[in-house]
């Protein structure tokens, strides 16, 4: 089942937000949006959809390996919004929760795809544990240099997924660490354990990648 007037263009959605006006449906807070696609009311689904469809594009886009599967993707996640706008109870933030839902999704679309990325060589808890400090510093900084280059893309396609999940929410969607636990569903010193290691993992990702370049 689709959202009524949201991907369609439904004329009666397109004539109640004239009459109501598009500022007003700005003004609304996400959870009363929510609350009224749960009530079926079409034209607060098409302002969730202007507010976060730029938003979700940036994100699963970061997660997925094609355009066309990230616009699939997107649109499943507005659908499951609107199927599912019921059950949201406000225990986390609206965007927490599309967040959670379109983590899910991509999930879903790679494996249907089956687009999923070749993943690193295992890497040690030895290794790992072995400067600790400096390599998480040098990751970070390598991350925030190469934010929006096509290197660090290429980087975080190799990384597994949930790796590139935790990566991609807190430093290029710069979510706190108690909205990636939520996301993640994951307590706060496992996160903090996969973080450091999925930084780590991201830093041998970004060398072996520069050291070819170089060659």
């Amino acid at each position: 089942m689709t959202a009524p007037g949201v991907f369609s263009g439904a004329a009666h959605g397109a004539d109640y937000v004239a009459r109501r006006g598009r500022t007003d449906l700005e003004n609304w807070p996400d959870i009363d949006l929510v609350r009224r696609c749960a009530e079926r009311d079409s034209t607060a689904m098409q302002e969730i959809v202007r507010r976060y469809q730029p938003k979700l594009v940036r994100f699963i886009g970061r997660l997925l390996v094609s355009p066309e599967d990230t616009e699939e993707a997107v649109i499943d996640v507005f659908v499951r919004v609107w199927q599912q706008a019921g059950r949201f109870e406000a225990r986390s933030s609206f965007s927490t929760w599309l967040y959670r839902i379109a983590a899910n999704v991509a999930y879903d679309v790679q494996h249907r795809r089956k687009t999923r990325p070749q993943t690193l060589p295992y890497i040690s808890d030895e290794l790992l544990a072995s400067g600790v400090e400096d390599v998480e510093d040098t990751a970070i900084h390598s991350l925030e240099r190469a934010q929006q280059s096509e290197l660090l893309q290429h980087a975080l396609g190799t990384l597994s997924e949930g790796d590139r999940l935790l990566l991609v929410l807190y430093y290029l969607e710069e979510l706190d660490y108690e909205e990636i636990c939520e996301v993640a569903r994951c307590s706060y010193p496992v996160l903090k354990t996969r973080l450091m290691r999925a930084r780590q993992r991201l830093r041998v990702a970004l060398e072996r990648m520069n050291a070819e370049v170089a060659l």
